[in-house]
């Protein structure tokens, strides 16, 4: 099989749906609560257009109880939802956890991750969670292999059904993985085309680990004239475009429907709806040429 076949049936096998571990099986797109991204509002939006994954954390919103993830937990029971049929990715701090020096990690240690663990549950009001990522990296990796440990422990009493990574440089990463049992089955990374990630997108792929993205539509080249007439030549949006590529790329992602509720159907429907066209391998080296490596999974903390 040459290179150009190789690419081609990379991009049109691409279905909504990846697995990620063993029998987990995630959506590809998923609705990510962070950073101004309301959830009350968006999630019954994001459901009736057909989104069926969502991303939160503890450490989204408000830092108490009654934060970011009851929000979640509220909206899933609003629309009726049944707890299969959503797939739902939280975090534990680790090294974004100011009350233990953030990537210092100071004291935190397996126990500290399974407690974290079913502190989200709790919030979330479930018994289990699709997916449960450590935040950030701490300074050791010592600590990032006790971290693990904990989420490990969480995952062989079911409390998740796969466990993964996020922002995390390749050195910790392949330190991790060199301690782990179960390996990372997601990395999650800021990556958009202006903001590229070729090195981690690699890695990954060669360990098998899915990369999820985030800050995808912030790295979006809206005002960038090729991107415009390649959006306009598939009758798309511009971001649109700049979600396909990411998707071509081999990832998944996580993206809001922001603040606005009179936006947020428009927005739930344009964001799911990349599988009614293909960017070609032409396409896909102008959009590739956009932007710049950033490196590390570390920028956006």
């Amino acid at each position: 099989m040459s290179a150009a076949t190789a690419i081609f049936v990379t991009y049109y096998a691409l279905t909504p749906t990846i697995e990620i571990a063993p029998g987990v099986v995630a959506p590809r797109i998923n609705l990510g609560t962070c950073c101004g991204s309301e959830v009350t509002n968006s999630f019954p939006i994001w459901w009736a257009a057909g989104g069926r994954g969502v991303d939160t954390a503890m450490d989204y919103g408000k830092e108490v109880s009654g934060g970011k993830q009851s929000e979640v937990r509220d909206a899933i029971a609003s629309v009726g939802a049944s707890r299969e049929d959503v797939f739902i990715t939280t975090k534990i701090r680790a090294g974004l956890d100011p009350f233990h020096g953030a990537k210092l990690c100071i004291g935190l240690d397996a126990d500290y991750a399974l407690k974290a663990v079913v502190a989200d549950l709790a919030e979330l009001n479930v018994t289990q969670v699709d997916l449960v990522l450590l935040h950030a990296p701490c300074h050791s990796d010592a600590t990032n292999a006790k971290l693990w440990q904990g989420l490990e422990q969480a995952h062989a009493r079911n409390l998740t059904r796969a466990i993964g990574v996020s922002n995390f440089p390749k050195p910790q990463l392949a330190a991790l993985l060199e301690q782990a049992t179960v390996k990372p089955a997601v990395q999650q990374c800021q990556l958009s085309m202006a903001n590229q990630e070729d090195e981690m997108l690699a890695y990954c792929a060669a360990q098998g680990i899915t990369f999820e993205a985030y800050g995808a539509l912030r790295g979006c080249p809206f005002a960038d004239a090729k991107v415009g007439a390649i959006a306009e030549a598939h009758g798309v949006g511009v971001s649109q475009v700049c979600l396909r590529w990411i998707l071509q790329r081999g990832a998944m992602f996580a993206a809001g429907l922001g603040d606005n509720i009179t936006n947020m159907p428009e927005y739930a429907h344009a964001n799911l709806d990349l599988y009614s066209f293909e960017l070609s391998a032409d396409e896909m080296k102008v959009l590739d040429a956009s932007g710049q490596q950033i490196g590390s999974c570390a920028q956006g903390y």
